[in-house]
């Protein structure tokens, strides 16, 4: 973990080389250096705690344990996992299933809500994979808000960004979208108070995102950006565009928190944008 403060612009800089699946990197501003220090402790301190609940691959994590128990009897979770997994099905609901943690198998998975349990039939699983770094953040500016510091840049591997504020010298930050197949430049987006997840394929992971409906990888070369004051919304959004199909985003993307939304084809560049 790397750390330091620049006296010369009331810039403290923190970065994890690995948390979440990705790096972060945080640019957190204000006059008070032991401020910046304990509030960046407490970032790295929070998006480790939510790894170590939310990361599926780690056998400890709670989510690993209920994907394991429940398949057994109805597990009983924290009131933290309670909580995220049905917002989850709530934006499940919301994008009439492109959104869907459970990646086609919805049916399959049983919520008491009076005993606050899960239980799962068959082979089903959580994946928080679009859903985990939004909720991260959204953290990270309740924790902002707590310390009084209202500019700052939160980066997780340039796939879910946080901005609070705007550029000490600008009235935004200014954000570039690469496209990955051509390692270029393809489009800038302007943030301000606002949160961007960028959702798509790449080289190093062609196929890595599920279309529920069918079950079948999204092997298109496309990118999914999506601009909102809540990162959750942004992030949920972004996974639902991916896997959605032809038209069916119409129908629903009025349910959501967000300000913009770009819909990239990476052979062309071309994108489909709206403001929202």
């Amino acid at each position: 973990m790397y750390t330091h403060y620049y006296s010369s612009s009331g810039l403290l800089h923190g970065s994890i080389t690995k948390v979440m699946g990705t790096r972060l990197d945080a640019l957190l501003f204000g006059d008070n250096p032991s401020a910046l220090h304990e509030l960046w402790q407490d970032v790295a301190a929070e998006v480790k705690r939510l790894e170590k609940m939310l990361n599926r691959f780690d056998p400890a994590s709670e989510l690993a344990q209920l994907n394991t128990k429940a398949r057994q009897c109805p597990v009983e979770t924290s009131g933290e996992l309670w909580t995220i997994l049905t917002d989850c099905k709530r934006y499940c609901e919301l994008t009439e299933g492109c959104f869907d943690i459970t990646l086609g198998c919805r049916e399959r998975v049983t919520f008491d809500e009076s005993r606050r349990t899960v239980a799962i039939d068959g082979q089903a699983s959580f994946d928080l994979g679009g859903y985990a770094k939004g909720y991260a953040a959204e953290r990270i500016r309740l924790l902002a808000g707590r310390f009084g510091v209202n500019r700052a840049l939160v980066n997780f591997g340039n796939s879910m960004i946080l901005a609070l504020g705007t550029h000490p010298h600008g009235d935004c930050w200014p954000v570039g979208i690469d496209n990955p197949y051509h390692c270029r430049r393809m489009d800038d987006i302007r943030l301000n108070n606002a949160s961007l997840s960028v959702s798509g394929n790449m080289p190093a992971r062609p196929a890595h995102i599920v279309r529920p409906a069918t079950g079948e990888y999204i092997t298109a070369q496309k990118m999914a950006v999506a601009v909102s004051p809540r990162p959750v919304d942004a992030e949920a959004l972004t996974t639902a565009l991916m896997a959605a199909g032809d038209g069916e985003a119409d129908k629903w993307l009025h349910r959501f928190d967000v300000t913009e939304y770009r819909l990239y084809d990476l052979r062309t560049e071309a994108a489909h944008t709206q403001a929202i």
